[in-house]
């Protein structure tokens, strides 16, 4: 009887320290292996693709590079994992990568049921409608009974559901895998339309043969952000991925950029010199380096410099900051105290 109660006693103890063990240290786990495994979008031009040199590129790529100039000191320890969006949370939850910095609208059953955290939003938009020119479509309500082109399992597809039903329209959808299987599938003609955040819509219209054949209708049918994603079960990990989004945000509303960073090292604005790392300890007590938030400016510059690069006036795309702005400018990107 002694020993099953040790042995009972000894399952128990072992059960309960299982779920510990299974949360390792990623800080920890990614300095050992050297580099950060960083999941990104397949092909999705001004967020994360691969340029004629064979780098990927982007907006959500410079964020991963970001994320390793937080940790590494530089910018280029990362190993870039193209994952499909119906792949992306079984990639983060098997640990095939350490963190997503691609394009997964925030949403509650998202958050509160697949295991995983979304960290501070990034980037702001909403979800439109584009369709063939021809159609002579001017709103979404001349959509009744369109066949619309949609990403199987994606949020657009129930927001496109809830709005339909809403006004007692009818739609016929037609799922698609592959993001980039959605919009060559349109501009073929079999859907009417597709529906998709309104970037991602001017950067489809943008690659297809004939771009003013095709008309983006006015309404916003869904509000949308997205922000990068990590497992549960690690909040210095999850702090660190944060805190670099908000230390880009910062470095923009301080006037530190890529360029005058070494300068704002000497400089006598207490701000500053506590958001560099020149006084203070707050990089070590996250199991940073003290100047992690210089490290990363150097590495991609500050939120403004990405966001004009990849996506706004220094970019093809040219898409205006609106929400994605500093909210001294009317958008909606902020930081909290650096304290």
């Amino acid at each position: 009887m002694r020993n099953k109660i040790l042995a009972l006693a000894g399952g128990i103890m072992l059960s309960l320290a299982l779920p510990m063990a299974a949360h390792a240290d990623m800080l920890e786990t990614a300095k050992g292996a050297g580099a950060i495994k960083c999941g990104v979008s397949d092909n999705l031009p001004g967020f994360s693709y691969l340029n004629d040199k064979g780098a990927w590129t982007g907006f959500d790529t410079d964020y991963c590079r970001a994320f390793s100039a937080a940790m590494f000191g530089n910018g280029d320890k990362v190993k870039f994992t193209p994952v499909a969006f119906n792949q992306s949370f079984t990639a983060l939850q098997s640990g095939e990568v350490d963190v997503l910095s691609r394009s997964i609208t925030y949403t509650i059953s998202r958050d509160t049921q697949l295991k995983v955290n979304f960290t501070s939003p990034n980037f702001y938009t909403g979800q439109s409608f584009m369709a063939h020119k021809q159609l002579g479509a001017k709103s979404v309500k001349d959509l009744d009974g369109a066949a619309i082109c949609v990403l199987a399992g994606s949020v657009s597809e129930r927001y496109i559901a809830d709005y339909f039903r809403a006004n007692k329209m009818k739609f016929k959808p037609i799922a698609i895998e592959q993001t980039a299987q959605v919009q060559s599938v349109y501009e073929s003609g079999r859907c009417d339309a597709m529906s998709h955040e309104t970037p991602a819509l001017a950067i489809a219209r943008s690659r297809f043969k004939d771009p003013d054949a095709h008309v983006i209708l006015p309404e916003v049918i869904a509000k949308s952000y997205e922000a990068p994603l990590v497992r549960e079960g690690d909040e210095r990990w999850n702090d660190i991925i944060r805190w670099t989004h908000f230390a880009l945000v910062t470095a923009e509303e301080l006037g530190i950029t890529q360029k005058n960073v070494e300068e704002k090292l000497k400089s006598d604005d207490p701000a500053v010199r506590t958001f560099l790392g020149v006084e203070g300890d707050i990089g070590e007590k996250m199991g940073l380096a003290k100047d992690w938030t210089a490290n990363v400016i150097k590495a991609v510059g500050n939120y403004g410099e990405i966001y004009d690069k990849h996506l706004g006036k220094g970019s093809a795309l040219k898409i205006e900051r609106g929400m994605n702005d500093l909210y001294e400018r009317g958008g909606l990107l902020f930081a909290p105290s650096w304290r």
